[in-house]
This record gives structure tokens, sequence and C-alpha cells, in this order.
């Protein structure tokens, strides 16, 4: 291996590594709040007040932690409150939000809710 690459390669793992820890997403450890309506769940939270923050992402499911959709994969939304329809009647749902950031990067989720829909 030419000697220019041996003294390249620390400094690009160096810039790897601090470009990986960039722009955390901040989450909010409180839960969101939930008002059902006709069968729908209307969820509202808290803003997170970071400066790149560009959107939230909605998880759901019947037990707790255990979401339909995978990380990454949650219900978008750029406000912070979503209405979440086509659940089923006399169940109990879970819900929670993570923050998406401009560099598509995904905060861990809030504090959970539960709604029991009659």
């Amino acid at each position: 291996m030419p000697r220019g690459i041996h003294l390249l390669l620390p400094l690009a793992t160096a810039v790897l590594i601090a470009s990986c820890d960039k722009s955390p997403v901040a989450s909010s450890s409180s839960a969101p709040s939930a008002a059902v309506t006709n069968g729908a769940v209307l969820l509202q939270w808290n803003p997170v007040t970071e400066p790149n923050v560009s959107g939230y992402r909605v998880y759901y499911g019947t037990a707790s932690r255990d979401y339909l959709q995978p990380f990454g994969q949650g219900v978008a939304s750029t406000a912070t409150t979503y209405t979440v329809t086509g659940l089923g009647s006399q169940r109990r749902y879970f819900f929670a939000v993570t923050a998406t950031n401009t560099q598509g990067k995904e905060s861990g989720f809030s504090g959970e809710i539960f709604v029991d829909l009659p």
C-alpha cells in the first residue's frame, strides 16, 4: 500500500466517525395526547425545537412498543398533529411519535400513549 494512503486512512476514518455523530435528532420524552372522535384518533404533540427538524413519524399498534410500522417507516407528518383512521373498534391502540431532521435521521420514540376504542 503506498505511503500516502496509509496517512489518509486515519483521517478518512476520523471524518466518517465525526459525520455520523452530527445532527442527532432530539426526541420528546413526553407522550402525545389523544382524542377519539367517530373511531378516529387525533394525536397532538409538542414540537421539537431544534432548527433542523423537518417532520415527524407516527407509530401505532395493538401492543405496547410493538408497532405496525417498522422503525423508520412510521406515518409521516410535517405538523404536530395527525389523525389515525381505519382502526378497528373495541381494541386498545398504542401510539408514539419520532422526529426527523433535514439529514434524514430519526429520533428515538416519544413516550407512549394508549387509547381504548369503543
